[in-house]
């Protein structure tokens, strides 16, 4: 193996104009993560996210790993450049693991297409169907990422993982982060669980002097929740 040293006023002159695929997060050439609370549909976004690339000309290929494109595909099923495919074992008999049936297809992709850009949904996935080292979410994220540096791919994964260990572990291999906010249905869930405890509190209460009240948010419980098992 021979290796290149060049000086920074080459390097600098040949290094690629910066594209910017999904806002400003992530890059060409470049892995983007992306994350939300359980009560997101990460899937839909990242097929909104691939088929938006392809209808600009992108190919891009959606790594059906959760198998649900068929409920979430809707208004996309007819654009151009978006490819699916779904990883699937030969046979019965087939004892290939999961993680490496899905890198195996990334591969090929490569080597005989012009596709170069990839939302992988999800790592969560595809760990959950491996065994040894591939179990591990990190693990296979590791392994994406060093295809993605080796092959020059564009690289969006999906985790539907909402821990914060994993995330923050999913996060050190990624180069930036999609971070979904949680769904308005979910606060108007919050304010209605406010106003029916403020009205149990007013009517078991009403002797007491009236002080204003509010419900702990899902956030504080889970919050609490942890602090109380860090106890134990």
């Amino acid at each position: 193996m021979k290796h290149k040293f060049v000086s920074a006023v080459q390097y600098f002159s040949t290094l690629p104009k910066t594209v910017y695929l999904f806002s400003n997060l992530w890059k060409e050439g470049k892995t983007a993560l992306i994350h939300a609370p359980r009560q997101v549909d990460k899937s839909s976004v990242a097929l909104d996210i691939a088929a938006s690339l392809a209808e600009n000309g992108r190919p891009v290929a959606y790594v059906n790993a959760e198998g649900r494109v068929e409920d979430i595909i809707g208004r996309h099923s007819s654009v151009e450049n978006l490819y699916v495919f779904t990883p699937e074992y030969e046979s019965p008999d087939d004892t290939t693991d999961y993680a490496d049936l899905v890198i195996a297809g990334i591969e090929e992709a490569v080597a005989t297409t012009d596709i170069r850009t990839f939302v992988i949904d999800s790592v969560t996935r595809i760990a959950a169907l491996s065994f040894g080292r591939n179990a591990s979410a990190a693990y296979v994220m590791k392994r994406l990422v060093a295809l993605q540096v080796r092959c020059r791919l564009s690289l969006l994964v999906v985790s539907h993982d909402s821990t914060r260990s994993a995330d923050r572990a999913l996060l050190n291999l990624a180069d930036s982060e999609i971070l979904m906010p949680q769904s308005d249905e979910s606060d108007e869930s919050d304010k209605s669980e406010c106003s029916e405890s403020s009205e149990i509190s007013e009517l078991s209460e009403s002797s007491q002097p009236e002080i204003p009240r509010r419900p702990l948010s899902r956030r504080d419980r889970r919050i609490l929740r942890r602090a109380a098992q860090k106890r134990k």
